[in-house]
């Protein structure tokens, strides 16, 4: 496990916010109150992370990019400047599932926000314990500790907060308009592009905590997962490979402010109308598979609770976890 200092978070900061312009070692150790030798050491310490810094005689360094090192946890701290999550990001290289030390750690009562990111799963899991295959270099695979002040009846809009953040992340990032499919799949034309998995401790009247694991298929190009559909990665779409780091960023910032609006009855309410507006399963035929029963009927509507409206025959039924098939019209 790595995770940031706080010297180096500040003088990547500092490099970053230069916008490619040269930073003179001097300034550095003013205004962060480091000596040279310990601006230098530290500087050497990012090159030698993947950091791409140019050390330019007498005028200082020059930050050029996070080639190598999209996923550090000192670059992601640094974009996570502007937001109460993120501190600390704890990455892995491998490791069995991002979800695995997160919930524990909840358990042992880590705060809101601690953010757990691997840049390789051997066992990374899916809704309803599916396999999601996540090899090295491709994706992004992260769990983030919650402590939503919201019932345990409203867990539900975890999942739809949480896809909303996703799909608003790639549409500003990268133009990209996706789809959602209920709960909180995220689809380009018809194939899997994210995949969303939120576990809770709770009792009556009372969230523990909630860990929120998010799979992003990014620069990835194997995609045997067990899902039983097509998938698709943000770099087939585009043609080239992305930052997965500001990607990251992007998404976990977005959460954030969607988990304050959970909290408050009002922009939840707002929050799921919003959803339900973009929600790609509503209007479909759709075939709901839960406890080895298969349903057919229309998507109609999303609760007030987050849950999936079916309209059968003459009954509408009212689903909080199940297997959603979206079916072709005849």
């Amino acid at each position: 496990m790595r995770r940031s200092t706080p010297t180096k978070v500040a003088v990547l900061k500092k490099l970053y916010a230069s916008k490619g312009e040269t930073v003179s070692g001097g300034n550095l150790c003013r205004d962060l109150g480091l000596s040279r030798q310990a601006v230098w050491k530290t500087v050497k310490s990012l090159v030698e992370d993947g950091f791409i810094i140019e050390s330019v005689p007498v005028k200082g360094y020059r930050f050029l990019g996070s080639s190598g090192s999209d996923l550090d946890p000192s670059w992601l701290e640094v974009l996570l400047s502007d937001c109460p999550w993120g501190h600390p990001v704890l990455f892995w290289e491998e490791i069995d599932s991002t979800q695995s030390p997160a919930k524990e750690m909840a358990r042992q009562g880590a705060p809101e926000g601690v953010i757990i990111l691997a840049d390789k799963q051997t066992s990374g899991r899916g809704r309803l314990g599916r396999r999601w295959i996540s090899p090295p270099g491709g994706g992004i695979y992260f769990s983030v500790i919650i402590r939503p002040e919201i019932s345990p009846e409203q867990i539900q809009t975890l999942s739809l907060a949480s896809a909303m953040a996703v799909q608003d992340a790639i549409l500003s990032e990268y133009g990209i308009q996706c789809q959602l499919k209920w709960p909180n799949d995220i689809l380009w034309q018809d194939s899997k592009l994210c995949g969303i998995l939120s576990e809770v401790s709770s009792e009556p009247g009372m969230i523990h905590y909630a860990v929120t694991g998010i799979g992003i298929n990014a620069n990835t190009t194997d995609f045997d997962m067990d899902l039983g559909e097509a998938a698709t990665s943000l770099a087939s779409i585009l043609g080239h490979d992305i930052d997965r780091g500001l990607m990251t960023a992007s998404v976990i910032r977005r959460f954030h402010e969607g988990v304050r609006r959970l909290e408050s009855p009002q922009e939840r309410d707002v929050l799921i109308a919003e959803y339900a507006d973009r929600c790609d399963t509503l209007g479909k035929k759709v075939r709901v598979l839960i406890d080895d029963k298969e349903i057919t009927g229309e998507a109609c509507g999303i609760g007030d609770a987050g849950n999936l409206m079916v309209r059968t025959g003459g009954t509408v039924m009212t689903f909080s976890a199940a297997d959603i098939i979206h079916l072709r019209s005849s």
